[in-house]
């Protein structure tokens, strides 16, 4: 990616960030025992769930909030489900799953068959990547900690093959990260206008705002080449054991205005290369979450294809 095109795609989503900003109802209070710093959103959060329920993080040192939306069999039934783990975007929270309209949409595609009837997590990680960093190990908190509470909290499938990570953007860019270090966690990752650049982000480039902030926040200020390139998904898919890794779909918007299907093609190449097998289309769409919807079915018929059932 040209340094023009990153500063076109840093600046386009500095105008959406601002516009969510003005356009986005107040955030609610984080829950009783929740610190602002965990939950992480800062002033343009999107509102808490009213399923929200917290576990104590040891990898954080911090409740940390998430939901677990259960399936609509799961008081009626004995059995152990799958489970998706779900990662939301930059300026989100756990409550996304429900507030962008997927949760319905999900459970229509349960009830059609083309999704898997499973427990779907989604969890707190702020403006963090998901990755384990000076601000806090958000990697450890998702493959260790929530991973672990789940598993005692509800009937789950407790096994690699029957957990799916699924990631938005930012999420997508975490889901990928955690695919390829800690591919024993997960059985198949899928992800949607995955958070992939080609070259650092820098203001040179036209990175400005809150997702400069975030980006420093993780990599240092100036982002570190070194700290940058250790956690990113375009690195470690060079170096991931091929046997090992989870099954993998991704996919992104052809007029994606970040410029993102670029990473994601590059994503694409360098797995075909390694032989790693991967389902991966460009489709028609921007970045948001109505292009998510429109390939919704696609990524969930692939985790239910993959994902074990008992």
């Amino acid at each position: 990616m040209k340094t023009f095109e990153i500063r076109a795609a840093l600046a386009a989503l500095l105008i959406a960030a601002t516009a969510s900003a003005q356009s986005a109802p107040p955030p609610a209070t984080p829950p009783q025992g929740q610190p602002q710093g965990a939950q992480g959103m800062g002033p343009r959060a999107m509102p808490a769930s009213e399923k929200a329920k917290t576990f104590d993080s040891k990898s954080l040192g911090a409740p940390v909030t998430y939901v677990a939306y259960l399936p609509a069999d799961y008081e009626t039934s004995k059995a152990s489900y799958p489970v998706i783990y779900a990662l939301h975007g930059m300026f989100e929270n756990s409550a996304f799953w429900e507030r962008r309209g997927l949760a319905p949409q999900y459970d229509e595609l349960v009830k059609s068959g083309v999704a898997p009837n499973a427990i779907v997590v989604t969890v707190d990680g702020g403006n963090n990547l998901f990755v384990n960093s000076g601000k806090g190990k958000y990697q450890d908190m998702v493959t260790k900690d929530l991973v672990e509470h789940i598993d005692k909290t509800y009937r789950t499938i407790a096994k690699r093959e029957g957990r799916a990570l699924l990631g938005v953007s930012m999420g997508g860019y975490g889901a990928l990260n955690i695919a390829f270090s800690r591919p024993e966690v997960f059985g198949v990752v899928a992800t949607h206008s995955a958070m992939l650049l080609t070259e650092i982000p820098t203001i040179e480039a036209g990175a400005r705002g809150g997702q400069m902030r975030a980006f420093t926040g993780v990599f240092g200020e100036p982002v570190d080449p070194a700290v940058w390139k250790a956690d990113d998904p375009l690195e470690l898919a060079k170096t991931v054991d091929p046997k090992k890794a989870p099954a993998l779909y991704f996919d992104c918007g052809g007029q994606d205005r970040y410029g993102l299907f670029k990473g994601n093609e590059a994503l694409h190449t360098i797995l075909d290369g390694r032989k790693i097998a991967n389902d991966f289309s460009i489709s028609p769409g921007d970045h948001g979450y109505e292009f998510v919807k429109s390939v919704f079915p696609k990524s969930l018929a692939f985790l239910k294809a993959k994902l074990a059932t008992k």
